[in-house]
Order: structure tokens, then sequence, then C-alpha cells
């Protein structure tokens, strides 16, 4: 592989091994994290959420289920369609999801410190653009 691809397959990995082992802290697995950090932006309903996240809607199912028992969120019908559910944190839910938000930014913040200062706007500018242009071929990419 390249340096380019070791570097960003590296930093990854190690991304998501900070996120399972630092954020996630056994409360939550990471894709319940990834949900309740979602739904602090508000109601969303469970397809929308399912793509959002990258999952099936049964692996969604499966994941709403685990944070319902938990009493982290709960589904209501829609007003406007009794066919949708939307989901919504509940005040333990929204708590834990501001806790483990804010240790995803700690972590971040911990990585960040360790660049050279003249380099950390930079590197910011270069992520977005780099988060923007995966965004635009996610659907294109087939990898591991």
């Amino acid at each position: 592989m390249s340096t380019l691809v070791d570097d960003i397959v590296a930093f990854c990995r190690m991304f998501a091994m900070v996120e399972r082992d630092q954020v996630c802290c056994g409360t939550v697995t990471v894709a319940q994290c990834v949900v309740l950090q979602t739904l602090l932006e508000g109601s969303w309903d469970a397809s929308t959420l399912a793509s959002h996240a990258r999952v099936t809607k049964g692996a969604m199912t499966r994941l709403l289920d685990g944070l319902e028992s938990r009493g982290f969120v709960e589904r209501h019908q829609d007003a406007d369609d009794g066919r949708r559910w939307l989901i919504e944190l509940t005040a333990a839910g929204t708590k834990e999801a501001r806790r483990l938000s804010s240790m995803t930014g700690d972590a971040v913040a911990l990585i960040m410190s360790r660049m050279p200062k003249d380099m950390r706007k930079p590197a910011v500018a270069m992520i977005s653009e780099l988060r923007r242009a995966a965004e635009e071929v996610r659907d294109q990419i087939d990898c591991c």
C-alpha cells in the first residue's frame, strides 16, 4: 500500500479503537454510541437513522431495542404519518449521549493537542475536506 493509504487506514483503525475503548466505556456499543449522539440533533425515523448509521433496518431495530430496554430512547408514532415511528432520546438518553459526545470531543482534542500548533488549523480544514469527499463517494466505495 502507499504511504497515504497506510496512514489513512491506520488513523481510522486507531480512532475506532479509541472509540471502542475510551468513548463508549462499556456502557453502550460503538454503534449505539453513534445513534445516541445522532439523536442529540432531534427525532429521527428508524429508516433514516439506519441509513445515516450505515446499518440495515434490521440491525437498527436491534440497536434501538437495546437502547429502549435501557431507557435511553422512546419510539412514538408520527402524528402526520401513522405508519412511521419516530425515535427520540429520553432524559437518561440525553444525559448519556451528552456524556459520550463530551468524551468523543475530549479524545479529538487530545489528538489535536499532539500536533504542532501551526498545523492544527490546516489539519482541521483538510479533515473537513476529506470528510466531504468521502461522503460524496461513500456509496461507490467497496472495500474492507
